[in-house]
C-alpha cells in the first residue's frame, strides 16, 4: 500500500510539473508572438511611414518640375524669377537624389540674360545669380556635414563593440589627419606664383597654391594619389576650370591613368558631381568661396570612404531593418 500511495503521488507531482510546463509554454510562445509582432509592426509602420513620405515628395516635385518643363501656354516659357524660386525649391528638397546642376544653370543663365536685357542691378552691387549660388553653398556643406556625421556615427558604434558592414569605414576629420591623408582639403588659390614644382598637401590639410601650379594630394586609405591644378578663372561667372588626374600611390603617372577636366562651379555638389575610383575610392571638388576682388578662389576637395554610396545609389538603410528584428549588424 505505502508503494502505491508513493506511486499515486510521483504521478501527481509529475502531473503538476506537467501542467506548469504547459503553462510556461503557452506563456513563452504568447511573449515570444507578441514580440515578433511588435516587431513586424514596426517595419510595417516604417514602411507604411516611407512609402507616404516618398508619396509626398513626389507630389511635391511633381508640382514644382511641371511649371519649369510642363506645356506653357502660349509656348512662352515660365519668367526666370520664377524658374529660380522652383529650383532653390527642388534643390533644397531633393539634393540627395537628383542632380539639379542643369537645371539651376539654366535658371542661372536665365537671371544673368533677363537682368542685362532690362538693366536690373541688385541691391548692393551684388550679382542677380547669387541667391542661386548661395543656396549651392547651403546645400554643399550640408552634404559634407552628413557625411561627416555618419562616420561620427560609425566611430562611437565600433567603441561600443558594435560591428558595422564592411563599407562604413572610419572616417576622420581634417583635424584627425595622418601621414596618408586627408579626408578633406581645402585649396586657396591666388594668383602670384609660389613653387615651381609640385606641391604636395601636407598633414594639416590646408593647401596655398596659385593658378596653374599643380598640388599632390593622397587618400585617407593611401591607396590613391591626385595630383590637381586649377586654371582660367572667370571672376565675373564665378568659375574655374579644374584638372585632376588619380593615380595609384608609390606609382609613376602610366600614360592610361586617366585625367578629368571640368569647370566648377558652385552648381558643382559634392554627392552628385563626384568621380568613381576603380578601388572604390571617390573624391569630389566643390568651391567654398570665390573673391572676384582679390582674384581669389578656395576649393574643397573631399573624398569619401572607400566603397562609400551616395544616398540616391543606396536609397535603404539596411542597418534600421536589421536592429528592428533585433539583429546585430555584421
Amino acid at each position: 500500500m505505502a508503494g502505491e500511495s508513493g506511486k499515486a503521488r510521483l504521478f501527481d507531482w509529475l502531473d503538476a510539473i506537467a501542467k506548469l510546463v504547459g503553462a510556461f509554454a503557452v506563456v513563452a510562445v504568447a511573449v515570444f508572438a507578441n514580440s515578433l509582432q511588435t516587431r513586424v509592426s514596426g517595419i510595417s509602420i516604417q514602411s507604411q511611414r516611407e512609402q507616404a513620405e516618398s508619396q509626398l515628395r513626389a507630389s511635391m516635385f511633381t508640382s514644382l518640375i511641371t511649371p519649369i518643363i510642363g506645356t506653357q501656354k502660349d509656348g512662352d516659357a515660365i519668367p526666370a524669377d520664377r524658374e529660380q524660386l522652383l529650383s532653390e525649391l527642388l534643390a533644397l528638397n531633393f539634393y540627395e537624389n537628383f542632380e539639379l546642376k542643369p537645371l539651376l544653370q539654366d535658371a542661372s543663365d536665365r537671371l544673368l540674360a533677363d537682368a542685362e536685357a532690362k538693366h536690373k542691378a541688385v541691391p548692393g552691387g551684388s550679382d542677380v545669380r547669387e541667391p542661386l549660388w548661395s543656396i549651392a553653398r547651403r546645400i554643399a556643406e550640408r552634404q559634407k556635414a552628413s557625411i561627416s556625421w555618419e562616420w561620427a556615427s560609425y566611430r562611437a558604434n565600433k567603441q561600443n563593440g558594435s560591428r558595422l558592414p564592411a563599407l562604413l569605414m572610419p572616417w576622420r576629420t581634417s583635424a584627425q589627419s595622418n601621414a596618408q591623408g586627408c579626408e578633406v582639403y581645402f585649396l586657396t588659390i591666388e594668383p602670384n606664383p609660389r613653387r615651381p614644382d609640385i606641391i604636395k598637401a601636407g598633414s594639416a590639410c590646408e593647401v596655398s597654391m596659385a593658378f596653374k601650379e599643380t598640388v599632390e594630394m593622397s587618400s585617407p586609405d593611401g591607396n590613391y594619389s591626385l595630383r590637381l591644378v586649377a586654371t582660367e578663372p572667370d571672376w565675373k561667372n564665378q568659375t574655374v576650370r579644374i584638372s585632376a588626374q588619380p593615380f595609384l600611390s608609390g606609382q609613376d603617372i602610366k600614360p592610361t591613368d586617366p585625367t578629368y577636366s571640368f569647370t566648377l562651379s558652385w552648381f558643382d555638389l559634392p554627392l552628385t558631381d563626384n568621380t568613381l575610383l576603380p578601388d572604390g575610392n571617390r573624391f569630389a571638388a566643390y568651391l567654398r568661396t570665390f573673391y572676384p576682388e582679390l582674384q581669389t578662389v578656395r576649393v574643397a576637395v573631399m573624398w569619401f570612404p572607400n566603397g562609400y554610396f551616395t544616398p540616391r545609389e543606396r536609397p535603404l538603410n539596411y542597418n534600421e531593418v536589421q536592429e528592428l528584428l533585433g539583429r546585430k549588424a555584421q
